[in-house]
């Protein structure tokens, strides 16, 4: 904190994004401790911001995995559990983030609510917890994709649109499906995206204006 002039919560914040990048890990009584690695394990990354773009992806990419898992069982659980009330807020949540493409602001924050809130309609409170902690973790990845891919958005609103149906409809197989063909496509877009502004490998070029 002294040497870099921050405070705690940015060093925590910090520690956090390199355990989630796997160079460094808590021990008991030590404190966070760097990783010992195979010799050089950077090299062919390259170096600059080519490092930290690909660093970058692939704690995004672990990310989605995991989210795959557990948001794929929030919605079967939210299909099977959802009161009334859990799928009006559902369903807001996807509204205003069509409200908010529709009006070209970005919609991260909506994004994550609506993550959260079917996390929060399985009524299993680890669940939703560990849900909400981790959708936070690819914000600014999110945002920048959302900025650089051309029908990003859209994709986003056929997919929150179609999570929403299956839970309406209490279809936990179909809602499972739904949620995990969402998540599935921005890890695809994410692999297939190399960093330059308004190119996507694979992926329809042209960015998208969306302003905060």
């Amino acid at each position: 904190m002294r040497m870099l002039g921050v405070g705690r919560s940015s060093v925590r914040e910090a520690l956090r994004a390199l355990i989630t990048l796997g160079l460094v890990e808590t021990r008991s009584g030590r404190g966070a401790v760097i990783i010992a690695r195979s010799p050089n394990p950077l090299a062919r990354l390259g170096t600059g911001t080519d490092v930290a773009d690909a660093l970058q992806k692939w704690a995004v990419l672990d990310l989605l995995e995991v989210r795959e898992s557990l948001e794929g069982q929030a919605a079967v659980l939210a299909a099977e559990r959802a009161t009334p009330l859990d799928v009006v807020t559902i369903e807001r949540h996807a509204l205003e983030i069509e409200r908010r493409i529709k009006a070209g602001s970005t919609y991260f924050r909506s994004n994550a609510a609506f993550h959260t809130a079917v996390a929060r309609a399985s009524h299993n409170n680890v669940l939703a917890e560990s849900v909400q902690q981790l959708v936070g973790q690819v914000r600014v990845y999110r945002e920048r994709l959302m900025q650089e891919i051309q029908g990003m958005p859209s994709g986003d609103v056929a997919e929150h649109r179609a999570v929403v149906e299956a839970i309406k409809n209490r279809d936990p197989e179909r809602a499972r499906a739904a949620m995990v063909t969402h998540i599935r496509r921005f890890a695809e877009l994410v692999r297939a995206f190399d960093g330059q502004p308004g190119r996507a490998r694979g992926i329809g070029g042209g960015g998208t204006e969306l302003r905060e």
